[in-house]
C-alpha cells in the first residue's frame, strides 16, 4: 500500500503591523517577505483562515477584473492572498498583496486547506504540549465509528501478525480501496446494460412470437368449430367419412397450434424473467457504481487534515474534514463568562508510535497583544493556551474521532469567537475583528 505519509504541515502568518508573511513548516521559519494588506476603510480581517481555492490567473470579480495572479482565496467574500503592487504601505481592498517572486514561491508551497493565520502584530508558532491534545489511535478494530476503516495488514514475513494501521495508513487504504472498487463498479455497468438490452429484445420477440401463435391456436379453433359445423349438412356415409377425417385434421391442428403455444408461453416467461432480472442487475450496478463513486469522495475527503473549532461564544465544538462537517455538539466549558483567547494548535510531526508534536500560534485580539501567560488587559485576564485548554472538556466522541483521524496537519482551534463563514466548501473562518 502507499507510505509516503501525510504532506508536511504549512503555517502562514500575516502580521498587519509589520507588513510581513512568513511561513513556517516542522522544523521553523521556510520563508517570509513584505505585503500590502487593506488600507482604511478596506482593512484586511484578522483571524484564522485556510487556502479555500487556487487560481493561477485570476481576475477580481469586484474590481473590473483586475489581474490577481498566483491568487490563494481565504474567504469567498473577497479577501486573497495574491501577487500584487507594494508601495511600502496598505494599499489594497482587503486582499494581501505579494511580491512577484514570493508569490510564486508561496503558489507552489501551498496547497487547498493550508493554515494561515492573520494576525495585528507579528506572531510565531512555539512548541506546544499539553495532555489534552489528543494521540492518534494505532489499534485493530472491526469498526470505526467515524467511518474511517481501520484495517490490518500482513507484516510482509511470510503471513506473520498483522500490525494496526494508523490513521493516515487507514486513510490511504480506505482510498485505495475505494479506487480500486470504484473501477470495477464501473466496469461491470456496461455490461450489464448490454445484457439487459439483448435480454429486452429476446423478451419482446418471445413476447411477440407467443401473441401471433395466440392467433394461430385461435384461427385453428375457429376451423375446428367449422369442419364441426359442416357435419351437419352431410347426407351420405361417404360424406360423413370424408367430414370426420377434415374434423379430426382440423382438431390435430389445434392440438398441434396449442402444443407450440404452450412452449411458446414458457419460453415468453422465461426471457421474460431473465429480461427482468438482467434489467434489475443493470439498475444495482448502476447503484453499485454510484455508491462506488460516493464512497471515492469520502475516502479522498477523508486524506485531509481534521479540524476542530471550539467557540466560547456557541458553546459549540465542530470537527470537520475537507471542507466538510462531520460533526457538532455542545461543549463543556468552565468559567464561561470568561476569555479564552484563540489559539490554534496544529499537529506538525508524529514521534514514535503514537505520540504528536504540536506547535501553537495564539492570534492578538485585544490592543495587539498575547502571551504564552495569562496577562492582563483592560481588566482581562488573557489565558494562555494552556490555560484556555485546561478549561475545555471535548465530549468523548469528538476526541475519539480526532484520535481516528490524526496526523500531521491536524489542528484544534479554540476561539471566543463564532464561526464567519461557514457554508459549503469552507473551512472554519474565524475573524478576530
Amino acid at each position: 500500500m502507499p507510505g509516503s505519509g501525510p504532506p508536511e504541515p504549512l503555517i502562514t502568518i500575516v502580521s498587519i503591523a509589520d507588513q510581513q508573511i512568513d511561513v513556517y513548516g516542522p522544523r521553523g521559519r521556510i520563508s517570509g517577505s513584505r505585503i500590502s494588506s487593506g488600507k482604511a476603510g478596506h482593512s484586511t480581517p484578522t483571524g484564522v483562515f485556510s487556502i479555500l481555492q487556487r487560481n493561477r490567473h485570476h481576475e477580481s470579480n469586484l474590481y473590473s477584473n483586475a489581474p490577481m495572479p498566483f491568487m490563494q482565496r481565504l474567504t469567498w467574500s473577497g479577501i486573497a492572498l495574491h501577487e500584487g503592487h507594494l508601495p511600502g504601505y496598505r494599499a489594497s481592498h482587503g486582499c494581501i498583496r505579494l511580491p512577484r517572486a514570493f508569490a510564486s514561491s508561496l503558489w507552489s508551497m501551498g496547497r487547498i486547506g493550508m493554515r494561515v493565520v492573520v494576525s495585528p502584530t507579528g506572531v510565531k508558532p512555539v512548541g506546544f504540549a499539553h495532555p489534552s491534545l489528543p494521540s492518534p489511535l494505532k489499534a485493530p478494530q472491526p469498526q470505526v465509528a467515524s467511518l474511517v476503516r481501520v484495517a490490518t495488514t500482513s507484516d510482509g514475513a511470510g503471513g506473520g501478525a498483522s500490525r494496526a494501521l494508523s490513521p493516515f495508513e487507514a486513510a490511504e487504504l480506505r482510498l485505495a480501496m475505494a479506487t480500486a472498487e470504484r473501477a470495477e463498479a464501473t466496469r461491470a455497468v456496461k455490461p450489464a446494460y448490454d445484457l439487459a438490452t439483448i435480454k429486452s429484445q429476446d423478451a419482446h420477440e418471445a413476447s411477440a412470437a407467443l401473441k401471433a401463435s395466440a392467433r394461430i391456436v385461435a384461427e385453428a379453433e375457429e376451423h375446428l368449430e367449422l369442419e364441426s359445423m359442416g357435419m351437419a349438412t352431410v347426407q351420405t356415409e361417404v360424406a360423413e367419412a370424408a367430414m370426420l377425417v377434415r374434423i379430426r385434421a382440423a382438431a390435430a391442428g389445434v392440438d398441434a397450434a396449442r402444443e407450440a403455444h404452450e412452449k411458446l408461453t414458457r419460453i415468453e416467461a422465461t426471457t421474460s424473467a431473465e429480461a427482468f432480472a438482467a434489467a434489475r442487475t443493470a439498475r444495482q450496478s448502476d447503484q453499485a457504481a454510484e455508491a462506488a463513486d460516493d464512497e471515492l469522495a469520502l475516502a479522498r475527503r477523508a486524506m485531509s487534515p481534521i479540524t476542530v473549532f471550539v467557540s466560547r461564544q456557541t458553546g459549540q465544538v465542530h470537527v470537520r474534514q475537507g471542507f466538510h462537517e462531520l460533526h457538532a455538539a455542545p461543549v463543556s466549558i468552565a468559567e464561561p463568562d470568561r476569555p479564552l483567547g484563540t489559539h490554534v494548535f496544529t499537529a506538525v510531526e508524529e514521534f514514535g508510535s503514537a505520540e504528536m508534536r504540536w506547535v501553537v500560534v495564539s492570534v492578538p485580539t485585544n490592543g495587539g497583544e498575547t502571551s504564552t501567560r495569562s496577562s492582563s488587559s483592560a481588566g482581562l485576564t488573557r489565558p494562555s493556551p494552556s490555560e484556555a485548554l485546561d478549561r475545555i472538556d471535548l465530549p468523548p466522541d469528538v476526541r475519539q474521532l480526532m484520535s481516528e483521524r490524526l496526523w500531521p496537519g491536524a489542528s484544534i482551534i479554540v476561539s471566543d469567537f463564532g464561526l464567519g463563514e461557514t457554508g459549503p466548501g469552507t473551512d472554519f473562518v474565524i475573524t478576530t475583528r
